[in-house]
């Protein structure tokens, strides 16, 4: 009874550990982009990905709402990197950049909130990434914003990437902050 007793409490904390969205850096970082090709470099904090040479910023905005509608229906996972093992909400926004610009993207939420410049939330357009406080600790969840109040991302409930919108009342009330993380050029 006691060892049942023990193994509920560190099942529960375990749990616990695991529902904020991203929280946890994974054991090791992706080795590489899925597509072929090296990795043009890495975001620094408070910076903005660049777009590729002969890509403009609207194309660039457009690989990253594009990509992240392509995952809609694929399981959540905690610490999922990759549609085929599942994704989480963080998981799903460096996936995304990781596959359509070949770099690395930081891999929790508490890193991306800190990638490009905040945005006040009338200003939002789509690629921006939106933040969310889900677990009582700001920027827990992130998603991409797709326009008309909508936004794409990977929750635990129901348990697989789609979209939501801004305006319904869980996700207004939890609203942390907009990034722009793509550079207008």
């Amino acid at each position: 009874m006691i060892l049942d007793r023990r193994f509920a409490i560190a099942l529960i904390f375990s749990i616990s550990l695991l529902s904020g969205c991203g929280t946890l850096s994974p054991p090791e970082q992706a080795a590489g982009p899925t597509r072929s090709g090296p990795w043009r470099f890495d975001v620094p904090v408070g910076g903005l990905i660049q777009p590729p040479k002969g890509m403009n910023a609207q194309q660039a905005i457009s690989e990253i709402t594009s990509r992240s509608v392509l995952l809609l229906g694929t399981p959540y996972r905690p610490g999922g990197m990759t549609p085929a093992e599942g994704l989480d909400c963080s998981g799903l926004i460096a996936h995304v950049i990781q596959d359509a610009f070949r770099l690395r993207f930081p891999r929790t939420t508490e890193e991306q909130s800190l990638i490009g410049r905040a945005i006040a939330k009338e200003a939002i357009e789509p690629g921006d990434l939106v933040f969310f406080n889900t677990t009582g600790r700001s920027n827990s969840h992130v998603g991409v914003y797709l326009g008309d109040n909508r936004f794409v991302h990977a929750p635990t409930s129901r348990g697989v990437v789609r979209i939501e919108s801004l305006e319904q009342a869980y996700w207004s009330k939890r609203f942390d902050q907009a990034r722009r993380v793509i550079a207008k050029n």
